[in-house]
């Protein structure tokens, strides 16, 4: 897997203790169910597994989550981490 970040978004995980965590949320829609992909840098109370150990920081992820070629990071504007699976924020 291929983590993208830009400096300021690996200066925030680092700054908040070098861990990601990111885990399937599912969104109910009219043509059926779909996921969205969710993360932080506190671990929300669920279960995670180390699936990324290079490029400065530990990305966990929730076991049994398929692992994208590219996992995109990106900070919104008040400072929410934001990942995007392959590039897209739905997954599945």
């Amino acid at each position: 897997m291929k983590l993208v970040a830009q400096p300021d978004v690996r200066e925030h995980i680092e700054a908040h203790g070098g861990a990601v965590y990111v885990w399937a949320k599912p969104a109910g829609c009219c043509r059926g169910r779909s996921f969205s992909l969710e993360s932080a840098t506190e671990p929300p109370s669920r279960e995670f597994e180390l699936v990324h150990a290079t490029d400065g920081f530990q990305v966990f992820a929730t076991p049994g989550l398929r692992q994208p070629r590219e996992l995109h990071f990106e900070l919104s504007r008040p400072g929410k981490l934001r990942a995007y699976w392959d590039g897209q924020t739905w997954i599945g």
